[in-house]
Protein backbone atom coordinates (compact mmCIF):
# COMPACT_ATOMS: atom_id res chain seq x y z
CA UNK A 1 0.00 0.00 0.00
CA UNK A 2 1.33 3.45 -0.98
CA UNK A 3 1.02 6.11 1.66
CA UNK A 4 2.25 9.59 2.37
CA UNK A 5 5.96 9.52 3.18
CA UNK A 6 8.17 12.01 5.00
CA UNK A 7 9.23 15.11 3.13
CA UNK A 8 13.03 14.83 3.22
CA UNK A 9 13.62 11.35 1.70
CA UNK A 10 11.25 11.96 -1.20
CA UNK A 11 12.70 15.37 -2.02
CA UNK A 12 16.32 14.34 -1.36
CA UNK A 13 17.40 14.56 -5.04
CA UNK A 14 15.92 18.05 -5.26
CA UNK A 15 17.56 19.03 -1.96
CA UNK A 16 20.97 17.82 -3.13
CA UNK A 17 20.66 19.69 -6.41
CA UNK A 18 19.62 22.84 -4.57
CA UNK A 19 22.49 22.43 -2.10
CA UNK A 20 24.93 22.15 -4.98
CA UNK A 21 23.60 25.36 -6.48
CA UNK A 22 23.87 27.20 -3.18
CA UNK A 23 27.38 25.82 -2.61
CA UNK A 24 28.64 27.04 -5.98
CA UNK A 25 27.00 30.41 -5.38
CA UNK A 26 28.60 30.72 -1.94
CA UNK A 27 32.05 29.63 -3.13
CA UNK A 28 32.13 31.87 -6.20
CA UNK A 29 33.29 35.13 -4.51
CA UNK A 30 36.22 33.37 -2.81
CA UNK A 31 37.77 31.96 -6.00
CA UNK A 32 40.13 33.79 -8.30
CA UNK A 33 38.68 34.55 -11.72
CA UNK A 34 40.93 32.05 -13.50
CA UNK A 35 39.94 29.27 -11.06
CA UNK A 36 36.17 29.71 -11.07
CA UNK A 37 35.63 27.70 -14.23
CA UNK A 38 37.89 24.93 -12.94
CA UNK A 39 36.34 24.32 -9.52
CA UNK A 40 32.71 25.39 -9.76
CA UNK A 41 31.67 23.02 -12.61
CA UNK A 42 33.05 20.07 -10.67
CA UNK A 43 31.32 21.20 -7.47
CA UNK A 44 28.04 21.34 -9.37
CA UNK A 45 28.72 18.00 -11.07
CA UNK A 46 29.35 16.27 -7.73
CA UNK A 47 26.02 17.57 -6.43
CA UNK A 48 24.22 16.30 -9.54
CA UNK A 49 25.87 12.89 -9.26
CA UNK A 50 24.84 12.70 -5.61
CA UNK A 51 21.26 13.54 -6.61
CA UNK A 52 21.30 10.78 -9.24
CA UNK A 53 22.48 8.26 -6.64
CA UNK A 54 19.79 9.49 -4.23
CA UNK A 55 17.10 8.70 -6.82
CA UNK A 56 17.72 5.00 -6.26
CA UNK A 57 16.95 5.37 -2.55
CA UNK A 58 13.71 7.33 -2.93
CA UNK A 59 10.57 5.51 -1.82
CA UNK A 60 7.40 5.38 -3.89
CA UNK A 61 4.80 7.61 -2.31
CA UNK A 62 3.74 11.21 -1.92
CA UNK A 63 4.07 14.13 0.47
CA UNK A 64 0.61 15.26 1.60
CA UNK A 65 -0.68 15.22 -1.96
CA UNK A 66 1.81 17.90 -3.10
CA UNK A 67 4.71 15.91 -4.56
CA UNK A 68 4.92 12.25 -5.53
CA UNK A 69 7.55 9.77 -6.64
CA UNK A 70 7.19 6.55 -8.63
CA UNK A 71 9.31 4.66 -11.15
CA UNK A 72 8.29 6.92 -14.04
CA UNK A 73 9.16 10.03 -12.06
CA UNK A 74 12.50 8.49 -11.05
CA UNK A 75 13.17 7.88 -14.76
CA UNK A 76 12.21 11.45 -15.69
CA UNK A 77 14.21 13.04 -12.86
CA UNK A 78 17.15 10.90 -13.91
CA UNK A 79 16.81 12.31 -17.42
CA UNK A 80 16.78 15.86 -16.04
CA UNK A 81 19.87 15.27 -13.92
CA UNK A 82 21.66 13.46 -16.74
CA UNK A 83 21.01 16.34 -19.14
CA UNK A 84 22.16 18.79 -16.47
CA UNK A 85 25.41 16.89 -15.98
CA UNK A 86 26.07 16.96 -19.72
CA UNK A 87 25.25 20.66 -19.98
CA UNK A 88 27.74 21.49 -17.22
CA UNK A 89 30.58 20.31 -19.45
CA UNK A 90 29.42 22.49 -22.33
CA UNK A 91 28.78 25.48 -20.07
CA UNK A 92 32.33 25.23 -18.75
CA UNK A 93 33.66 25.50 -22.30
CA UNK A 94 31.39 28.44 -23.19
CA UNK A 95 32.24 30.47 -20.08
CA UNK A 96 35.96 29.95 -20.57
CA UNK A 97 35.70 30.95 -24.22
CA UNK A 98 33.78 34.11 -23.34
CA UNK A 99 36.11 34.92 -20.41
CA UNK A 100 32.97 35.27 -18.30
CA UNK A 101 34.02 36.85 -14.99
CA UNK A 102 31.54 35.12 -12.67
CA UNK A 103 30.53 31.59 -11.75
CA UNK A 104 26.83 32.22 -11.16
CA UNK A 105 25.68 30.35 -14.32
CA UNK A 106 26.58 27.02 -12.70
CA UNK A 107 24.28 27.78 -9.77
CA UNK A 108 21.50 28.97 -12.09
CA UNK A 109 21.77 25.72 -14.04
CA UNK A 110 21.21 23.69 -10.87
CA UNK A 111 18.34 25.93 -9.73
CA UNK A 112 16.63 25.36 -13.08
CA UNK A 113 17.15 21.60 -12.68
CA UNK A 114 15.50 21.84 -9.24
CA UNK A 115 12.48 23.54 -10.76
CA UNK A 116 12.19 20.94 -13.51
CA UNK A 117 12.30 18.10 -10.96
CA UNK A 118 9.54 19.79 -8.96
CA UNK A 119 7.48 20.02 -12.15
CA UNK A 120 7.87 16.27 -12.62
CA UNK A 121 6.95 15.46 -9.02
CA UNK A 122 4.11 17.96 -8.59
CA UNK A 123 0.61 16.59 -7.88
CA UNK A 124 -0.83 19.97 -6.95
CA UNK A 125 -1.31 22.85 -9.38
CA UNK A 126 0.30 25.43 -7.10
CA UNK A 127 3.24 23.10 -6.47
CA UNK A 128 3.58 22.82 -10.25
CA UNK A 129 3.52 26.61 -10.59
CA UNK A 130 6.38 26.92 -8.09
CA UNK A 131 8.46 24.48 -10.13
CA UNK A 132 7.64 26.24 -13.40
CA UNK A 133 8.69 29.62 -12.06
CA UNK A 134 11.87 28.35 -10.41
CA UNK A 135 12.98 26.74 -13.66
CA UNK A 136 11.86 29.65 -15.85
CA UNK A 137 13.48 32.45 -13.87
CA UNK A 138 16.83 30.66 -13.83
CA UNK A 139 16.67 29.93 -17.57
CA UNK A 140 15.76 33.56 -18.37
CA UNK A 141 19.01 34.66 -16.75
CA UNK A 142 20.99 31.96 -18.55
CA UNK A 143 19.58 32.93 -21.96
CA UNK A 144 20.71 36.54 -21.40
CA UNK A 145 24.27 35.77 -20.27
CA UNK A 146 25.74 37.44 -23.35
CA UNK A 147 24.01 40.74 -22.78
CA UNK A 148 26.63 42.57 -24.84
CA UNK A 149 25.36 40.83 -28.00
CA UNK A 150 22.16 41.94 -29.71
CA UNK A 151 20.89 38.43 -30.48
CA UNK A 152 21.14 37.46 -26.82
CA UNK A 153 19.10 40.47 -25.75
CA UNK A 154 16.50 39.82 -28.43
CA UNK A 155 16.14 36.17 -27.47
CA UNK A 156 15.87 37.03 -23.79
CA UNK A 157 13.29 39.76 -24.41
CA UNK A 158 11.01 37.49 -26.43
CA UNK A 159 11.36 34.55 -24.07
CA UNK A 160 10.90 36.60 -20.91
CA UNK A 161 7.90 38.64 -22.10
CA UNK A 162 6.07 35.69 -23.62
CA UNK A 163 7.03 33.46 -20.70
CA UNK A 164 5.62 35.97 -18.23
CA UNK A 165 2.35 36.14 -20.15
CA UNK A 166 1.95 32.38 -20.23
CA UNK A 167 2.87 32.08 -16.56
CA UNK A 168 -0.08 34.37 -15.90
CA UNK A 169 -2.22 32.15 -18.16
CA UNK A 170 -1.14 29.12 -16.11
CA UNK A 171 -2.02 30.82 -12.84
CA UNK A 172 -5.38 31.97 -14.22
CA UNK A 173 -6.14 28.40 -15.28
CA UNK A 174 -5.26 27.16 -11.80
CA UNK A 175 -7.59 29.77 -10.29
CA UNK A 176 -10.47 28.67 -12.53
CA UNK A 177 -9.80 25.03 -11.73
CA UNK A 178 -9.88 25.85 -8.03
CA UNK A 179 -13.19 27.63 -8.50
CA UNK A 180 -14.66 24.55 -10.19
CA UNK A 181 -13.29 21.94 -7.78
CA UNK A 182 -12.60 23.76 -4.51
CA UNK A 183 -9.08 22.30 -4.58
CA UNK A 184 -5.73 22.78 -6.32
CA UNK A 185 -5.10 19.02 -6.24
CA UNK A 186 -4.38 17.52 -9.66
CA UNK A 187 -7.40 15.42 -10.63
CA UNK A 188 -9.79 16.79 -8.00
CA UNK A 189 -13.45 15.98 -8.65
CA UNK A 190 -15.50 18.67 -10.40
CA UNK A 191 -18.34 20.21 -8.44
CA UNK A 192 -21.86 19.97 -9.80
CA UNK A 193 -22.58 22.54 -12.50
CA UNK A 194 -18.94 23.63 -12.83
CA UNK A 195 -17.78 21.42 -15.70
CA UNK A 196 -17.55 24.33 -18.16
CA UNK A 197 -15.48 26.46 -15.79
CA UNK A 198 -13.23 23.50 -14.99
CA UNK A 199 -12.72 22.64 -18.68
CA UNK A 200 -11.79 26.22 -19.53
CA UNK A 201 -9.31 26.31 -16.64
CA UNK A 202 -7.75 23.04 -17.76
CA UNK A 203 -7.49 24.37 -21.31
CA UNK A 204 -5.59 27.42 -20.06
CA UNK A 205 -3.20 25.22 -18.08
CA UNK A 206 -2.60 23.08 -21.16
CA UNK A 207 -1.94 26.15 -23.33
CA UNK A 208 0.61 27.47 -20.83
CA UNK A 209 2.39 24.11 -20.71
CA UNK A 210 2.41 23.86 -24.51
CA UNK A 211 4.26 27.18 -24.54
CA UNK A 212 6.82 25.84 -22.07
CA UNK A 213 7.54 22.80 -24.27
CA UNK A 214 7.65 24.87 -27.48
CA UNK A 215 4.84 23.13 -29.38
CA UNK A 216 3.06 24.74 -32.34
CA UNK A 217 1.65 27.44 -32.35
CA UNK A 218 3.45 28.54 -29.18
CA UNK A 219 6.95 27.96 -30.54
CA UNK A 220 7.83 31.38 -31.95
CA UNK A 221 10.18 32.21 -29.09
CA UNK A 222 12.28 29.09 -29.63
CA UNK A 223 14.55 30.04 -32.59
CA UNK A 224 15.53 33.42 -31.12
CA UNK A 225 16.02 32.15 -27.57
CA UNK A 226 18.01 29.15 -28.79
CA UNK A 227 20.21 31.41 -30.95
CA UNK A 228 20.80 34.05 -28.27
CA UNK A 229 21.82 31.67 -25.49
CA UNK A 230 25.23 30.00 -25.20
CA UNK A 231 25.18 26.68 -27.03
CA UNK A 232 25.23 24.54 -23.87
CA UNK A 233 22.34 26.54 -22.39
CA UNK A 234 20.39 25.95 -25.59
CA UNK A 235 20.78 22.21 -25.09
CA UNK A 236 19.88 22.41 -21.42
CA UNK A 237 16.80 24.52 -22.09
CA UNK A 238 15.59 22.28 -24.90
CA UNK A 239 16.06 19.14 -22.80
CA UNK A 240 15.26 19.87 -19.17
CA UNK A 241 12.34 22.28 -19.58
CA UNK A 242 10.73 19.92 -22.06
CA UNK A 243 10.94 17.01 -19.62
CA UNK A 244 9.31 19.05 -16.86
CA UNK A 245 6.64 20.44 -19.15
CA UNK A 246 5.63 17.12 -20.69
CA UNK A 247 5.61 15.42 -17.29
CA UNK A 248 3.05 18.02 -16.19
CA UNK A 249 1.06 17.55 -19.41
CA UNK A 250 1.05 13.77 -18.88
CA UNK A 251 -0.17 14.14 -15.30
CA UNK A 252 -2.90 16.51 -16.48
CA UNK A 253 -3.92 14.04 -19.19
CA UNK A 254 -4.33 11.21 -16.68
CA UNK A 255 -6.32 13.56 -14.43
CA UNK A 256 -8.65 14.37 -17.33
CA UNK A 257 -9.29 10.65 -17.78
CA UNK A 258 -10.11 10.25 -14.09
CA UNK A 259 -12.67 13.05 -14.36
CA UNK A 260 -14.01 11.63 -17.63
CA UNK A 261 -14.65 8.37 -15.80
CA UNK A 262 -16.91 10.32 -13.45
CA UNK A 263 -14.57 10.40 -10.48
CA UNK A 264 -11.76 12.40 -8.96
CA UNK A 265 -8.53 11.99 -7.03
CA UNK A 266 -9.02 12.47 -3.26
CA UNK A 267 -6.79 15.00 -1.55
CA UNK A 268 -4.88 12.26 0.31
CA UNK A 269 -4.14 10.31 -2.88
CA UNK A 270 -2.16 11.06 -6.04
CA UNK A 271 -1.84 10.05 -9.68
CA UNK A 272 1.08 7.77 -10.47
CA UNK A 273 2.68 8.21 -13.89
CA UNK A 274 4.03 4.67 -14.25
CA UNK A 275 0.69 2.86 -14.25
CA UNK A 276 -2.16 2.35 -16.66
CA UNK A 277 -5.64 3.68 -16.08
CA UNK A 278 -8.81 2.42 -17.74
CA UNK A 279 -10.81 4.81 -19.89
CA UNK A 280 -14.37 3.66 -19.18
CA UNK A 281 -16.07 6.37 -21.27
CA UNK A 282 -14.93 8.94 -23.83
CA UNK A 283 -17.10 12.04 -23.30
CA UNK A 284 -17.48 14.64 -26.02
CA UNK A 285 -15.33 17.27 -24.33
CA UNK A 286 -12.39 14.88 -23.99
CA UNK A 287 -12.78 13.70 -27.59
CA UNK A 288 -12.67 17.31 -28.81
CA UNK A 289 -9.62 18.07 -26.68
CA UNK A 290 -7.87 14.97 -27.99
CA UNK A 291 -8.52 16.00 -31.60
CA UNK A 292 -7.13 19.48 -30.90
CA UNK A 293 -3.99 17.99 -29.35
CA UNK A 294 -3.49 15.64 -32.31
CA UNK A 295 -3.91 18.51 -34.78
CA UNK A 296 -1.30 20.51 -32.86
CA UNK A 297 0.97 17.45 -32.87
CA UNK A 298 0.74 17.07 -36.65
CA UNK A 299 1.27 20.80 -37.21
CA UNK A 300 4.28 20.73 -34.86
CA UNK A 301 5.76 17.90 -36.93
CA UNK A 302 5.07 19.75 -40.17
CA UNK A 303 6.38 23.16 -39.09
CA UNK A 304 9.35 21.76 -37.21
CA UNK A 305 10.64 19.49 -39.96
CA UNK A 306 10.00 21.70 -42.99
CA UNK A 307 11.28 24.85 -41.27
CA UNK A 308 14.44 23.01 -40.28
CA UNK A 309 15.25 21.94 -43.83
CA UNK A 310 16.47 25.36 -44.95
CA UNK A 311 18.36 26.40 -41.84
CA UNK A 312 22.05 27.26 -42.02
CA UNK A 313 22.40 27.86 -38.28
CA UNK A 314 22.93 24.73 -36.20
CA UNK A 315 21.07 26.18 -33.21
CA UNK A 316 18.07 27.30 -35.26
CA UNK A 317 18.00 23.84 -36.80
CA UNK A 318 17.91 22.30 -33.32
CA UNK A 319 15.20 24.81 -32.32
CA UNK A 320 12.91 23.64 -35.11
CA UNK A 321 13.87 20.06 -34.33
CA UNK A 322 12.57 20.65 -30.79
CA UNK A 323 9.23 21.81 -32.24
CA UNK A 324 9.01 18.63 -34.31
CA UNK A 325 9.89 16.45 -31.34
CA UNK A 326 7.18 18.17 -29.31
CA UNK A 327 4.85 16.88 -32.00
CA UNK A 328 6.02 13.29 -31.54
CA UNK A 329 5.58 13.61 -27.78
CA UNK A 330 2.05 14.98 -28.18
CA UNK A 331 1.17 11.98 -30.35
CA UNK A 332 1.77 9.79 -27.29
CA UNK A 333 -1.36 11.35 -25.75
CA UNK A 334 -3.66 9.77 -28.35
CA UNK A 335 -6.44 7.88 -26.60
CA UNK A 336 -7.72 4.38 -27.39
CA UNK A 337 -11.37 3.42 -27.61
CA UNK A 338 -13.47 3.49 -24.45
CA UNK A 339 -12.94 0.40 -22.33
CA UNK A 340 -9.20 0.29 -22.99
CA UNK A 341 -6.29 1.11 -20.72
CA UNK A 342 -4.36 4.36 -21.18
CA UNK A 343 -0.63 4.24 -20.50
CA UNK A 344 1.98 6.94 -21.12
CA UNK A 345 5.07 4.74 -20.97
CA UNK A 346 6.04 5.51 -24.58
CA UNK A 347 5.94 9.23 -23.76
CA UNK A 348 8.29 8.81 -20.80
CA UNK A 349 10.80 6.68 -22.72
CA UNK A 350 10.99 9.01 -25.72
CA UNK A 351 11.07 12.11 -23.53
CA UNK A 352 14.25 11.05 -21.74
CA UNK A 353 15.79 9.79 -24.99
CA UNK A 354 15.19 13.19 -26.57
CA UNK A 355 16.47 15.11 -23.54
CA UNK A 356 19.77 13.22 -23.34
CA UNK A 357 20.36 13.44 -27.10
CA UNK A 358 19.58 17.17 -27.25
CA UNK A 359 21.78 18.10 -24.30
CA UNK A 360 24.57 15.95 -25.70
CA UNK A 361 24.29 17.38 -29.21
CA UNK A 362 24.55 20.99 -28.09
CA UNK A 363 27.33 20.26 -25.58
CA UNK A 364 29.34 18.56 -28.32
CA UNK A 365 28.73 21.56 -30.60
CA UNK A 366 29.93 23.84 -27.79
CA UNK A 367 33.21 21.91 -27.69
CA UNK A 368 33.55 21.85 -31.49
CA UNK A 369 33.09 25.63 -31.77
CA UNK A 370 36.29 27.58 -32.28
CA UNK A 371 36.74 30.88 -30.48
CA UNK A 372 33.10 31.99 -30.57
CA UNK A 373 30.18 29.56 -30.59
CA UNK A 374 27.89 32.36 -31.78
CA UNK A 375 29.16 31.53 -35.27
CA UNK A 376 27.30 28.26 -35.63
CA UNK A 377 26.52 28.44 -39.34
CA UNK A 378 27.13 25.19 -41.16
CA UNK A 379 29.96 26.65 -43.26
CA UNK A 380 31.85 27.54 -40.08
CA UNK A 381 31.28 24.05 -38.66
CA UNK A 382 32.38 22.22 -41.82
CA UNK A 383 34.98 19.57 -41.07
CA UNK A 384 35.00 20.19 -37.33
CA UNK A 385 34.46 16.52 -36.52
CA UNK A 386 37.64 15.67 -38.42
CA UNK A 387 39.46 18.19 -36.25
CA UNK A 388 38.15 16.56 -33.05
CA UNK A 389 37.21 12.95 -33.92
CA UNK A 390 36.25 11.88 -30.40
CA UNK A 391 33.73 14.68 -29.93
CA UNK A 392 32.55 14.14 -33.49
CA UNK A 393 31.93 10.45 -32.85
CA UNK A 394 29.91 11.17 -29.72
CA UNK A 395 27.95 13.88 -31.57
CA UNK A 396 27.17 11.32 -34.27
CA UNK A 397 25.65 9.02 -31.65
CA UNK A 398 23.51 11.85 -30.27
CA UNK A 399 22.23 12.92 -33.69
CA UNK A 400 21.56 9.30 -34.65
CA UNK A 401 19.40 8.94 -31.54
CA UNK A 402 17.58 12.20 -32.29
CA UNK A 403 16.92 11.03 -35.84
CA UNK A 404 15.56 7.75 -34.50
CA UNK A 405 18.08 5.48 -36.20
CA UNK A 406 18.14 1.83 -35.08
CA UNK A 407 20.23 0.65 -32.08
CA UNK A 408 19.62 3.95 -30.29
CA UNK A 409 17.17 4.75 -27.52
CA UNK A 410 15.65 7.43 -29.77
CA UNK A 411 14.61 4.66 -32.16
CA UNK A 412 13.01 2.74 -29.29
CA UNK A 413 11.08 5.84 -28.22
CA UNK A 414 9.77 6.62 -31.70
CA UNK A 415 8.90 2.97 -32.27
CA UNK A 416 6.88 2.81 -29.05
CA UNK A 417 4.92 5.96 -29.89
CA UNK A 418 4.17 4.90 -33.47
CA UNK A 419 3.26 1.33 -32.51
CA UNK A 420 0.91 2.71 -29.84
CA UNK A 421 -0.76 4.89 -32.47
CA UNK A 422 -1.32 1.90 -34.73
CA UNK A 423 -2.67 -0.19 -31.84
CA UNK A 424 -5.11 2.59 -30.94
CA UNK A 425 -6.40 2.84 -34.50
CA UNK A 426 -4.65 6.07 -35.55
CA UNK A 427 -2.99 4.47 -38.61
CA UNK A 428 -3.06 7.54 -40.89
CA UNK A 429 -1.40 9.74 -38.27
CA UNK A 430 1.22 7.03 -37.63
CA UNK A 431 2.09 6.90 -41.34
CA UNK A 432 2.30 10.70 -41.50
CA UNK A 433 4.59 10.72 -38.46
CA UNK A 434 6.87 8.15 -40.11
CA UNK A 435 7.12 10.31 -43.24
CA UNK A 436 7.96 13.33 -41.09
CA UNK A 437 10.61 11.27 -39.28
CA UNK A 438 12.29 10.54 -42.62
CA UNK A 439 12.35 14.25 -43.45
CA UNK A 440 13.85 15.00 -40.04
CA UNK A 441 16.48 12.31 -40.51
CA UNK A 442 17.48 14.00 -43.77
CA UNK A 443 18.57 17.23 -42.13
CA UNK A 444 20.20 15.47 -39.17
CA UNK A 445 22.27 13.42 -41.60
CA UNK A 446 22.95 16.57 -43.63
CA UNK A 447 24.37 18.21 -40.51
CA UNK A 448 26.57 15.18 -39.92
CA UNK A 449 27.75 15.22 -43.53
CA UNK A 450 28.80 18.85 -43.10
CA UNK A 451 30.59 18.20 -39.82
CA UNK A 452 32.48 15.20 -41.20
CA UNK A 453 32.91 16.66 -44.70
CA UNK A 454 35.72 18.84 -45.99
CA UNK A 455 38.95 19.00 -44.04
CA UNK A 456 39.10 21.75 -41.42
CA UNK A 457 42.06 24.11 -41.81
CA UNK A 458 42.14 24.84 -38.08
CA UNK A 459 44.61 23.39 -35.64
CA UNK A 460 43.70 20.05 -34.00
CA UNK A 461 41.50 20.47 -30.94
CA UNK A 462 42.97 20.05 -27.45
CA UNK A 463 42.04 17.10 -25.26
CA UNK A 464 38.50 17.22 -23.92
CA UNK A 465 38.87 15.59 -20.51
CA UNK A 466 35.81 17.27 -18.97
CA UNK A 467 33.60 16.34 -21.88
CA UNK A 468 34.96 12.81 -22.21
CA UNK A 469 33.42 11.54 -18.96
CA UNK A 470 29.96 12.95 -19.66
CA UNK A 471 29.98 12.11 -23.35
CA UNK A 472 31.03 8.48 -22.88
CA UNK A 473 28.33 7.94 -20.23
CA UNK A 474 25.62 9.34 -22.47
CA UNK A 475 26.84 7.48 -25.53
CA UNK A 476 26.67 4.26 -23.49
CA UNK A 477 23.08 5.08 -22.53
CA UNK A 478 22.15 5.52 -26.19
CA UNK A 479 23.85 2.30 -27.24
CA UNK A 480 22.05 0.38 -24.47
CA UNK A 481 19.02 0.48 -26.76
CA UNK A 482 20.61 -2.59 -28.41
CA UNK A 483 18.77 -4.45 -25.68
CA UNK A 484 15.34 -3.27 -24.46
CA UNK A 485 16.08 -0.67 -21.76
CA UNK A 486 13.48 -2.09 -19.38
CA UNK A 487 16.09 -2.43 -16.64
CA UNK A 488 16.47 1.35 -16.74
CA UNK A 489 12.73 1.90 -16.26
CA UNK A 490 11.57 -0.12 -13.27
CA UNK A 491 7.98 -0.69 -12.27
CA UNK A 492 5.02 -0.74 -14.59
CA UNK A 493 6.56 0.88 -17.66
CA UNK A 494 5.02 1.38 -20.15
CA UNK A 495 1.91 0.52 -18.16
CA UNK A 496 0.18 -2.37 -16.47
CA UNK A 497 -3.52 -2.73 -17.32
CA UNK A 498 -4.13 -4.38 -13.96
CA UNK A 499 -2.90 -1.42 -11.92
CA UNK A 500 -4.85 1.80 -11.35
CA UNK A 501 -2.99 5.09 -11.70
CA UNK A 502 -4.47 6.48 -8.49
CA UNK A 503 -2.69 5.60 -5.25
CA UNK A 504 -4.68 3.50 -2.76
Amino acid sequence: MTTSVSLFPLLLPVALTLTGGLATLAAEPFLAAERKHDWLPWTAAIAVLAAIIALFAVDTGHVHGLYAMDSARVWLCGGILGATLIALGGLQASLRRDAFPGGEPHALLLFAACGAQLMVMATDWLALFVGVELASLAVYALVGLRRQHAESGEGLYKYFVMGSVFSAVLLYGVAMTYGATGSTHVGAAVQSGSLGLWFFGQALILVALLFKVGAFPFHFWSPDAYTGAPVAITGFMGAVIKVGGFAAIGAQWLALIVVANGGGVPADQVLFLDRGIELTVLPGWLSVLQQIVLVLAVLSLWVGHFSGLGQRSARRLIAYSSVANAGYLLLALALPAAGSVVSLGSLWVYLVAYAIATAGTLTALAWLADHDDRHDDLDHLAGQCRRDPFTGLVLTVFLASTAGLPITIGFIGKFLILSDLVAKGWLVIAILAMVMALIGAAYYLGLLATLWGSESKREPAPARSALAVAALAVAALAIFALCWPGWLVPGQMPGNPKVAAVSP
